[in-house]
């Protein structure tokens, strides 16, 4: 259940280690490895800097609008959107659907799988607790507004001082 909390990515303090990943793989599957970790941690080697790519958990969910058996869809007591395995066919379209690329397909299964915040886990997902920078962090949702808002308020600010360099 997600308890009114959501995950906040901060990406400006990714540092890149990929612990998250392995954290999530080994909670969900007891295993090491990106693919079958619910999180991605992407890094852009240009300019040297990482980031981590999650599922929003969105509550208009388009993976589950589209998923033709109602494996993806919305839990109303968990809050978040999931996946039955057991209803699940495989055919990918939630994965299309998913505007972050949260969506993947299990090696072994061939079924699609994506983050459920770690459901059951008391102390929350795996992948906040094991972040050593912080950039990842389970918080309550009107924490997480505000510190979505000061982000882009930040982003604006370093946006208009670039203009004025020129």
């Amino acid at each position: 259940m997600s308890n009114g909390k959501v995950l906040v990515y901060n990406n400006e303090v990714c540092a890149g280690c990929r612990s998250c990943v392995v954290g999530c793989s080994l909670y969900h599957d007891g295993e090491c490895g990106k693919v079958v970790s619910r999180i991605a941690c992407v890094r852009n080697e240009r300019f040297g800097e990482s980031f981590v790519v999650g599922c929003d958990q969105c509550t208009d969910a388009p993976c589950a609008a589209v998923c033709p058996t109602g494996a993806c869809a919305m839990d109303g007591e968990a809050g978040i959107t999931k996946i039955d395995a057991e209803k699940c066919i495989g055919c990918k379209e939630c994965a299309m659907a998913c505007p972050f690329g949260a969506i993947n397909m299990h090696y072994k299964t061939g079924k699609a799988f994506k983050c459920d915040l770690c459901e059951g886990r008391e102390e929350g997902p795996v992948c906040a607790d094991w972040c050593p920078s912080g950039a990842i962090s389970y918080q309550k949702t009107d924490v997480a507004f505000k510190t979505k808002r000061r982000e882009k308020l930040t982003e604006r600010l370093k946006a208009a001082k670039v203009g004025e360099e020129g």
